[in-house]
């Protein structure tokens, strides 16, 4: 069996996962290495589910055996939630992680409610967590300061769902030129990776 560092090193992810089980790497690794282990898979080259989802139970496992580790930075929580936006398969534990870490920090980045708020009509989610009001609120605000594409986009589909075409039709030109400018949240409450590789 090689090494669990020669794999990490070598990023040999898809024997890793086939090796070790996301417990077995957190009780083998720093809480660091174990983050940043979990990126890895989560973004890895091809964008292979397999690999996602193992990430994605790699952090869910940190959080829970590393907790006090975990809980010293709010974005942890963000990140968990980034985590299942990637793959896209619990919309409701990517919108409660988005709620947690706005609820962990002091001074919560607008864009983390931005993510919350287009969720708003899923299953589990709709008028249960959020409705199109509380949504085109956070959106709105959001949009104002800065016209991300995701929020001026969400902005258009839920004037056009709630028959305000006027409104669609004054974001659809702000969209335009967000378009031009490529301008997306580029996340940088994820910054603390810098502080760790």
């Amino acid at each position: 069996m090689e090494n669990l560092e020669h794999l990490i090193k070598e990023k040999k992810l898809e024997q890793l996962i086939k090796i070790y089980t996301p417990e077995a790497l957190v009780q083998s690794l720093s809480f660091t290495k174990a983050l940043i282990l979990s990126k890895s898979l989560l973004e890895n080259e091809n964008w292979d589910s397999d690999l996602q989802k193992f990430g994605i139970d790699l952090i869910e496992k940190l959080k829970q055996l590393n907790s006090l580790e975990w809980n010293k930075n709010w974005k942890h929580e963000a990140y968990l939630a980034y985590a299942y936006e990637v793959l896209g398969w619990d919309i409701e534990k990517e919108f409660d992680s988005y709620s947690l870490a706005i609820q962990k920090s002091t001074n919560p980045p607008l864009e983390l409610a931005m993510h919350m708020a287009l969720l708003w009509s899923y299953p589990g989610i709709y008028k249960i967590k959020m409705d199109e009001e509380t949504a085109i609120s956070i959106l709105e605000k959001v949009a104002q300061k800065i016209p991300y594409m995701e929020a001026v986009g969400g902005l258009i589909r839920l004037y056009d769902a709630t028959n305000q075409s006027a409104k669609a039709t004054y974001w659809k030109n702000i969209l335009t030129e967000s378009e031009k400018k490529d301008l997306y949240d580029k996340r940088t409450y994820l910054d603390f990776f810098k502080d760790y590789e």
